[in-house]
């Protein structure tokens, strides 16, 4: 019986590293796999990251009652926003508007880091609002529309609340002084399925080497979070669009909005000249 043991003992071992090993090669394959090492290491070489990590220090801590691994995900979209953006006063604005939440879980923290840049492209401005409802992020979006004048929407970003791909949008219209305005109330957690537990498996990690390879499998998860949450920016900015006209043009006097008409009319005029213009010169 012993003997049969001690045959047994190697064999377990060989075949857990045999299947460590091709699940490791396996893994090396995948161009996903290579990104994240390439993201990790230029990570760990670039000359921001000194400023980058000083900001990530100054971010509060998350509540108790927040995954243990919610830390490390966060830090991680934190810092890949930063790396996107220009300025440090940039960086700076989405620090202090992520500090804003009080008692944060760390799902609303990441909505909003992961969204940011793309809010900065598109020449939107944001200003983080007070709020007393725990884990909770309130945020006023900003906007130049008609004749350069400010309108703006609002994000109500809750960790307590799951949100999905699918999840439907529910907006409601509010008003502040002349101004009509969209308020988009979210939640944040779900909105990637995989957690990390099904990472570890994919890692081949048990619980005391998770510890250890936690800042690479981070960053593979990161870009998954980072990109769902812009996938569902992209559906809100598409119905803000669709109702742009309906909330902005109900407080454009009726004088400006025939002038509008008016400059929409002439360049259509100028653009049927142009098409005209064009057929005599390729008859």
């Amino acid at each position: 019986m012993a003997n049969q043991q001690r045959n047994l003992a190697p064999e377990s071992i060989f075949k857990r590293f045999w299947t460590s090993a091709i699940a490791f090669l396996n893994q090396l394959r995948e161009k996903e796999t290579w990104q994240t090492v390439w993201h990790w290491g230029l990570w760990r070489t670039i000359p921001k990251r000194r400023r980058i990590l000083k900001r990530i220090q100054e971010l509060q801590p998350l509540h108790a009652n927040a995954p243990p691994e919610m830390r490390a995900l966060r830090d991680e979209v934190f810092s890949k926003s930063c790396l996107e953006l220009k300025r440090p006063e940039q960086e700076q604005i989405l620090l202090d508007t992520l500090t804003h939440v009080h008692q944060p879980l760390g799902f609303e923290q990441i909505f909003f880091a992961a969204i940011y840049p793309v809010l900065l492209k598109r020449d939107m401005v944001v200003i983080p609002m007070t709020t007393e409802t725990p884990h909770r992020l309130d945020v006023e979006i900003g906007y130049l529309g008609h004749n350069e004048d400010y309108f703006f929407w609002v994000l109500e970003i809750d960790s307590t609340k799951r949100l999905t791909l699918n999840t439907p949008l529910n907006p409601r219209i509010e008003a502040r002084d002349d101004k009509r305005y969209t308020i988009y109330s979210l939640g944040s957690s779900g909105l990637v399925d995989t957690d990390f537990a099904e990472y570890a498996e994919q890692w081949l990690l048990d619980s005391p080497r998770l510890t250890i390879a936690l800042p690479l499998l981070a960053a593979a998860y990161a870009d998954q979070w980072i990109l769902n949450a812009r996938l569902y920016l992209a559906h809100i900015l598409t119905d803000l669009k669709k109702r742009n006209y309906k909330v902005t043009a109900m407080v454009i006097p009726d004088f400006e909005r025939e002038r509008l008409s008016l400059l929409r009319r002439l360049s259509l005029d100028r653009l049927r000249k142009r098409q005209l213009l064009s057929e005599r010169r390729n008859r």
